[in-house]
């Protein structure tokens, strides 16, 4: 596997923008899905709290790599 840096704010080698292929997109929107599920379910206050910023942290990645490549 090919690991490419990307500066933060977008551009990689070749000033190529940060990308994530179509499968793994998905994966990350199902696992974020399963997330705000659990989230929302916590009867904890507290804990739903804290899964608040995880789930917030992780859509904010999935965003930054919208749309996935290869995508129509």
């Amino acid at each position: 596997m090919t690991i490419v840096t990307f500066k933060p704010k977008g551009g990689g080698k070749g000033g190529e923008p940060p990308h994530i292929d179509v499968e793994s997109h998905i994966l990350l929107l199902a696992v974020l899905s399963d997330l705000v599920g659990i989230r929302d379910g916590e009867p904890d206050p507290l804990r739903a709290d804290q899964l608040r910023v995880v789930t917030s942290a992780l859509g904010s990645v999935i965003e930054r790599f919208e749309p996935p490549k290869g995508a129509a």
